[in-house]
């Protein structure tokens, strides 16, 4: 099985998470069972030159090919959930996941495992109210990124690219000395300022799982993801600010974690 027919489309399928997948309160990867998993199920030995990876959602795994900006398929350490696997989209074998209630939850969920530690967070007055998969070179991020600003919020952003050159503005905020001030410079169409952080690498995989997983298989900017679990994709002046200013008028925030 190859990737030609691992393609990221629309996708409006979530999932609720495995009952007991976790029963010690802590998941510990293990890829040589999921990647055994994986190929019991598709009947196939994984490629030669790809590799299965954790993601950092648990029980979620990454098949890679190598090959900078290829799509990635996914699937879950139980088979039930694939992404881009058996066939194009997402796949889940279980009817009861896919109610509206295992949607809600699997949202929730995954926005309690977002690390935010590792995202960029851009302080203003107040807390972050979002997390925001945005690109330098995408102009409703630049829309998003002025309503944040005179709302006076803050947010944390997942830093990606719709070029190349725009994956390269993203690297070089990420690994800026000040990146909360380097991505707003970005913004701006302005270069990081300094010198890059010593030891810096760009989790360009990282950041593209988290945009996959909450624009539900969409790989679109912006993605806006509230902590209450609902999300915007794309922006609008009107429809989406007016949620914006609803969580922050609700204080649904996210907590402070930096770097």
């Amino acid at each position: 099985m190859g990737f030609s027919k691992w393609l990221v489309l629309p996708v409006f399928l979530l999932l609720a998470p495995i009952p007991g997948a976790f029963a010690d309160g802590a998941w510990k990867a293990d890829v040589p069972r999921a990647q055994a998993a994986f190929e019991k199920d598709t009947g196939q030995p994984l490629r030669p030159g790809h590799r299965v990876e954790a993601t950092v959602f648990p029980g979620y795994y990454a098949v890679r090919s190598g090959a900078v900006g290829a799509p990635s398929a996914y699937f879950r350490e139980d088979m039930v959930w694939t992404a881009n696997v058996r066939a194009a989209g997402w796949t889940i074998g279980s009817a009861t996941e896919s109610s509206p209630e295992g949607r809600i939850r699997w949202l929730k969920e995954r926005v309690g495992q977002l690390p935010l530690e590792r995202l960029i967070l851009v302080k203003r007055n107040k807390p972050p109210v979002a997390v925001i998969w945005s690109a330098p070179d995408c102009p409703f991020c630049r829309r998003l990124e002025e309503a944040l600003e005179q709302e006076g919020v803050s947010a944390y952003v997942a830093p990606v690219g719709l070029a190349e050159e725009g994956y390269q503005r993203a690297a070089a905020a990420y690994c800026s000395n000040d990146p909360g001030k380097a991505w707003s410079a970005a913004m701006l169409g302005k270069p990081a300022a300094g010198p890059p952080r010593p030891g810096c690498t760009y989790p360009r995989d990282m950041l593209g799982d988290i945009g996959f997983f909450f624009g539900q298989g969409r790989l679109a900017t912006p993605i806006v993801v509230f902590a209450d679990g609902s999300t915007v994709t794309g922006w609008d002046d009107q429809r989406a600010r007016a949620r914006l200013r609803e969580k922050i008028a609700q204080q649904i925030f996210f907590p402070v974690r930096e770097r």
